[in-house]
């Protein structure tokens, strides 16, 4: 089957109960990881293989850190892909378990749209202040479940201590295969989505033009914006940078 991130577009078609049952799986897998102690460090949807639609499980474990060598190791470089490294660790260099449980709010993000968070590569710089100073994160289409922008928000809250835990991950995921007004809110979001043009849904995008909440195409941004953000005029094709072999910034 390939990785999640080759999947998503296939996902994007399935019924919202198979695709709250692969996102069990991969919370799952992530519970036992910290549930063993250790950190993963580089959890991205290139580095989650499917069974098939419905199963997966997280690999690429060469990065993973018990939690007591992490509190005792200096800093000697960021790892991972910029859009899922959590901003405590871009300023400090800093993993814990909640710097994964934030990566897995970018996957929640991708899972929804049927897509892979994308960013400009030439405003890389910009992308990461804003990210630590000003709390911006992926564009949340208007219309999405509450619960889900709920679950997604406490997955990259900017305090590491207020996020979520795999654990509970979990246990939501779970209430909501079987809670038929939550799946119908799901449904009805699909339909909006398909209304809507492919190009606006942009994770990270400079040259926007985007109040701090919602711009005419109906998209809010999560989070304050920069007020250097009118100075980038890129395109809506946004370059994703996915590079797994060269994984120190």
């Amino acid at each position: 089957m390939g990785s999640l991130r080759k999947n998503l577009c296939s996902i994007s078609h399935m019924e919202w109960k198979d695709k709250l049952t692969l996102l069990q799986c991969i919370a799952s897998d992530l519970q036992i990881i910290h549930s063993q102690g250790l950190i993963h460090r580089d959890l991205h949807s290139g580095n989650i293989l499917l069974d098939d639609l419905k199963s997966a499980h997280i690999t690429d474990l060469g990065l993973t850190i018990s939690i007591n060598n992490a509190l005792k190791t200096k800093k000697d470089g960021v790892y991972g892909v910029l859009p899922y490294v959590a901003p405590e660790v871009l300023k400090k260099g800093h993993y814990t378990t909640a710097s994964d449980i934030y990566s897995f709010g970018i996957i929640l993000w991708e899972i929804l749209y049927g897509k892979s968070v994308s960013f400009d590569e030439a405003h890389k710089p910009q992308l990461m202040t804003d990210i630590c100073l000003h709390d911006l994160r992926p564009a949340i289409i208007m219309d999405t479940p509450q619960c889900y922008i709920g679950l997604m928000k406490q997955c990259w809250e900017s305090n590491p201590e207020n996020r979520i835990a795999a654990t509970k991950i979990c246990e939501i995921l779970k209430e909501w295969q079987s809670d038929e007004n939550i799946l119908l809110e799901l449904i009805k979001s699909d339909e909006i989505l398909k209304n809507i043009d492919n190009t606006l849904i942009q994770s990270y995008s400079y040259g926007i033009n985007k109040d701090k909440n919602t711009n005419s195409e109906g998209i809010h941004y999560s989070g304050s914006t920069s007020s250097t953000d009118d100075n980038y005029k890129s395109s809506y094709t946004s370059y994703y940078r996915d590079n797994t072999q060269d994984r120190r910034f």
